[in-house]
């Protein structure tokens, strides 16, 4: 006789056995779509449903390679039949094909759970014009570029024209172009126009990108997917209350690019295959009216059509003698137009003459290559001449040149006054350059003797030092009051000016007339600095705060190393104060 108590049990048992394994029978990852069979330019929504309990997301990675993903949710729904809950979890993916042809949907995972796999059936457009549909679709891309055989980072052109034919929410969008080994930009705006084209009106969205291939060699540009919704006519109310419609998308084709790498014959330091290329240079003032110690600004400017801002080489300016030159930071731009980019790169140079006369600025040159000639070319800016007159105070500024004895001249001995008579020449003067050495080594001696007592009393010495520089102080000191002054104005002109004035008071040497001497005298790293900055903003047309009060902390620390010299304060302390 069968235990009650163990029947019980084991009729428990088995029901409990058979609702884990109706569970682990529901539990599942499925995958079903809306259609299996669609043209080129449609788009299906694949749908997986779980209804484990889990949060997190299937792996959607296998879906690239034959699809685009256009996006992507979620739902979870709950239902309760006669007390019993049901819950499941979708998630709803809107798909473009690449291509036409038999696809498939692989099996995706999610939490361990595997999905069925999916064929589909996708019809070309040539396919869907054959079976009568009357058209190539709703909506169709066409592609067109300006040169499949290109030279290596010369400029092609992309154009997309996106048809359609049909209503379109706002939603619409286009997915990016990204080429491996390639600049690519758009070209102004998105035109948006219509158009006739067998026999029946279509909107166009037109756009246009820049493409400058970096290496030779075979270059994919990728087909890109445009997607949309549509109004469902299938929903009356769709249209006008609400977004919900069909979704609509179409692909771009492939275009592959066969990249020229730059010439043999190209004899140029840098490649640079443009349409048109120009060269221009402006200055701040009249060549014939500089004077030394004057500061004119050269501003150069390269532009080239086909060509970025960034792939400009800088300008090579020689400096030529007698020319302080001070370059400003050079400035690239790009001006973009349905025809391409062109760049643009402007470099200015301030520069001053140190001496009066013609001063020649050899030509500028700049090599390129002529895509549409196919030919080398030169750009070049012509020598100039600059007349320089002298500075208005009428002092030289170029350093004094020594000058040779002349061939013909040769030094002359010292005359000797006639021996006596009755005596050689040579006995006679024997006795006389030793006796004037040691006369002056003892005048020598007595004149250091003298010194050294005068040092050691501390009163004469100092005395008559004060007395011959007390003039020379009283102008130091009025010609650094007007200097901060002028910082304290910002008056860049006056600033100049008054640091020119200090520095001759200050080093006792009026033939300092021009910045460049003055700053030479100090050495100062972080004051050349400063007054670079001042020439640039007083003469390249862009104007910069100077910073005035690092200037002043300069040159007192400056004045206060010439005047006491026994502190031991060097420039490099200085300098820490501004970065060079």
């Amino acid at each position: 006789m069968v235990n009650p108590i163990f029947s019980k049990l084991s009729k428990l048992l088995v029901l409990l056995t058979g609702m884990f394994l109706s569970v682990q029978a529901m539990a599942g990852l499925t995958a079903t779509v809306d259609r299996t069979n669609l043209a080129e330019y449609e788009t299906l929504e694949l749908t997986l449903r779980t209804d484990s309990d889990t949060s997190a997301a299937p792996d959607l990675s296998p879906l690239e390679n034959d699809f685009d993903i256009l996006g992507t949710r979620q739902s979870r729904q709950i239902r309760i039949i006669n007390g019993n809950n049901e819950s499941w979890r979708d998630w709803i993916i809107t798909l473009s094909p690449k291509s036409a042809g038999r696809l498939l949907i692989p099996s995706l995972q999610l939490d361990g759970m595997t999905s069925k796999a999916i064929r589909l059936e996708v019809a070309s457009t040539a396919s869907a014009r054959a079976a009568g549909s009357g058209g190539i679709g709703p909506v169709f891309i066409r592609t067109e570029i300006s040169d499949e055989s290109p030279y290596v980072q010369e400029e092609v052109i992309l154009t997309l024209k996106i048809y359609y034919r049909v209503q379109l929410y706002d939603d619409r969008r286009l997915s990016p172009l990204n080429i491996d080994g390639a600049i690519v930009q758009q070209l102004g705006e998105t035109r948006n126009y219509e158009t006739v084209l067998d026999g029946k009106r279509y909107g166009v969205f037109e756009l246009n990108f820049s493409i400058h291939p970096q290496k030779p060699g075979s270059m994919q540009i990728p087909g890109l997917t445009f997607s949309a919704t549509m109004p469902d006519r299938r929903d009356t109310f769709g249209s006008i209350f609400s977004m919900s419609g069909k979704p609509v998308a179409a692909r771009s084709s492939e275009v592959m690019l066969n990249v020229q790498p730059q010439p043999d014959g190209f004899s140029g330091p840098v490649w640079l295959p443009a349409r048109n290329l120009t060269l221009t240079d402006g200055w701040s003032a009249a060549l014939d009216k500089v004077k030394v110690g004057d500061a004119i600004t050269r501003t150069i400017v390269v532009e080239a059509e086909g060509l970025t801002g960034v792939q400009l080489p800088a300008i090579n300016m020689p400096k030529p003698r007698g020319v302080n030159a001070y370059p400003d930071k050079s400035t690239t731009d790009d001006r973009a137009t349905d025809s391409g980019v062109t760049g643009s790169r402007i470099e200015a140079i301030a520069l001053i003459p140190t001496r009066p006369g013609k001063i020649e600025l050899p030509p500028v040159r700049y090599q390129w290559f002529d895509t549409d000639t196919q030919t080398e070319k030169v750009a070049v800016i012509p020598a100039k001449t600059i007349t320089v007159l002298p500075s208005e105070n009428g002092e030289v500024v170029a350093d004094t040149p020594t000058i040779p004895l002349q061939k013909s001249e040769e030094p002359k001995a010292p005359v000797c006054p006639p021996a006596p008579q009755g005596m050689t020449g040579t006995t006679d003067t024997d006795w006389l350059w030793p006796s004037v050495s040691a006369l002056l080594a003892l005048l020598w001696l007595f004149t250091l003797v003298a010194l050294l007592r005068c040092k050691r009393s501390g009163k004469a010495l100092s005395e008559t030092a004060s007395e011959a520089s007390k003039s020379t102080t009283l102008n130091e000191k009025a010609a650094w009051g007007n200097l901060e002054a002028a910082c304290r104005s910002e008056d860049l002109n006056q600033i100049r000016h008054s640091f020119i004035q200090w520095t001759q008071a200050l080093i006792e040497d009026s033939t300092l007339v021009t910045t460049d001497k003055c700053l030479q005298r100090f050495s100062s790293k972080a004051l050349s600095a400063l007054f670079r900055q001042l020439e640039s903003s007083l003469y390249s047309g862009q104007k910069q705060k100077l910073d005035t009060a690092t200037l002043i902390k300069l040159c007192s620390q400056l004045r206060k190393d010439h005047k006491g010299k026994s502190s031991g304060t060097s420039n490099s302390d200085m300098d820490s104060l501004y970065p060079s």
